[in-house]
C-alpha cells in the first residue's frame, strides 16, 4: 500500500513526463494532430486577442519552470482554455508562477491592501472626515 504523498508525488511525475511529452506540438498548425488528453479551442472566445498570428486551435498540459522558486509544474490545457477564453487574457501571456507562489504573491497583495485602506482611514479620520 503506497501512501498518499508517495501517490501525488507520481501523479505529479506522470503529469509532467506527459507534458514534456508534448513539447513540439504546435498547438497553431492547422493540420497538426490534436493529441489525446488535448482541450479544442473555441475560437470565437478567443476573437478578443488582436494577433497577427494565428490563433490556437486546441490546448495541451504545458509544463512550466516557476520564476520564484524554480519548481516544475504542469499548466493543464483547462485552466490554460479558462485564462484565455474565459478570463479573456492576452494570448501571448504564458504561466510563469507555480500555484504556491501564485497563491503567496496574491495573500501578500491581500495584506499589503488592507494594511494600506486601514492606513487611509486612520488618516481620515484624524483630519475629521
Amino acid at each position: 500500500m503506497t501512501s498518499p504523498d508517495t501517490q501525488e508525488r507520481r501523479l505529479k511525475e506522470s503529469q509532467l513526463a506527459r507534458a514534456r511529452a508534448l513539447v513540439g506540438i504546435d498547438t497553431t498548425d492547422p493540420n497538426a494532430c490534436v493529441p489525446a488528453g488535448a482541450v479544442m479551442a473555441d475560437p470565437a472566445s478567443l476573437a478578443h486577442n488582436n494577433t497577427y498570428g494565428r490563433l490556437p486551435r486546441f490546448y495541451v498540459d504545458v509544463a512550466i519552470v516557476c520564476r520564484n522558486c524554480g519548481e516544475e509544474e504542469v499548466w493543464p490545457a483547462p485552466r490554460q482554455k479558462w485564462w484565455y477564453e474565459v478570463k479573456k487574457g492576452d494570448i501571448n501571456i504564458r504561466a510563469v508562477l507555480c500555484r504556491a507562489c501564485r497563491a503567496a504573491q496574491k495573500l501578500r497583495k491581500a495584506e499589503a491592501r488592507a494594511a494600506s485602506e486601514a492606513g487611509l482611514a486612520k488618516k481620515k479620520q484624524r483630519r475629521g472626515g
